[in-house]
């Protein structure tokens, strides 16, 4: 799986194999008719552990949205632990989402432009000492309604839910939310949980993405799944 970086990171999508592409935009495809409502569609990406792939994975849906026509797309880094949005693009963390919650700056300041048509992002800013605090803050959810207003779509990155509690007003913020998995990584059990924490926040599943698959199951039609 193809990871977009630097100011050309649209392009650097288009020059991934063309499986990988087309996986992406049917992920995009399946995400936009999931979602059934009129205004910004909102969606949570989240995984079981780290080091499945999520904010990838995220950060090039987030890509593939944008390219179409007059969309317009923002990817928020919510993973106020381990931030990652950031480097998957390569801009400027700082100012971020922590900052603007502590009233430190502006909303404006803190929406990047990534140099790609159509995509900005809010990053982390600082780690905080209290990052479940301040994603289930008043700040929060007045933020995302002002967003809104300005985007087709909100891509949140967040944490993984069998490890920090985090994710679970982000979850609670969006019309549906996308599980990642690594193939052969995630384990049975803890998809499980996965799904029951999802279910528990009042979240609406989406589907699964599989990434991380061999390439030569790839060709068996199993790299990249959306169900």
């Amino acid at each position: 799986m193809g990871i977009i970086k630097g100011n050309n990171a649209g392009e650097q999508l288009n020059n991934l194999s063309f499986q990988i592409r087309e996986s992406y935009k049917m992920a995009r495809t399946s995400i936009a008719y999931s979602i059934i409502k009129k205004g910004c569609k909102k969606v949570a990406f989240t995984s079981s552990t780290k080091g499945e792939g999520k904010t990838i994975t995220s950060t090039n849906i987030a890509v593939a949205l944008a390219q179409q026509v007059g969309t317009r797309v923002l990817i928020i880094d919510c993973d106020l632990r381990r931030p990652r949005v950031h480097s998957a693009i390569n801009i400027e963390p700082f100012p971020g989402l922590a900052n603007y919650l502590n009233e430190e700056c502006q909303l404006d300041d803190i929406i990047k432009d990534t140099g790609v048509d159509n995509l900005s992002a809010i990053c982390f800013g600082a780690i905080p000492p209290n990052p479940s605090e301040l994603l289930s803050s008043d700040s929060m959810h007045e933020m995302i309604k002002e967003l809104e207003k300005r985007f087709d779509y909100i891509i949140f990155d967040t944490p993984p839910v069998n490890v920090v509690i985090d994710a679970v007003p982000m979850i609670k913020e969006s019309d549906g939310v996308v599980i990642v998995v690594r193939d052969k990584t995630t384990t049975y059990a803890n998809l499980n949980r996965t799904k029951e924490s999802i279910l528990r926040a009042g979240g609406k599943i989406l589907g699964v993405i599989i990434n991380r698959v061999k390439s030569s199951e790839a060709k068996k039609g199993y790299y990249y799944q959306y169900k």
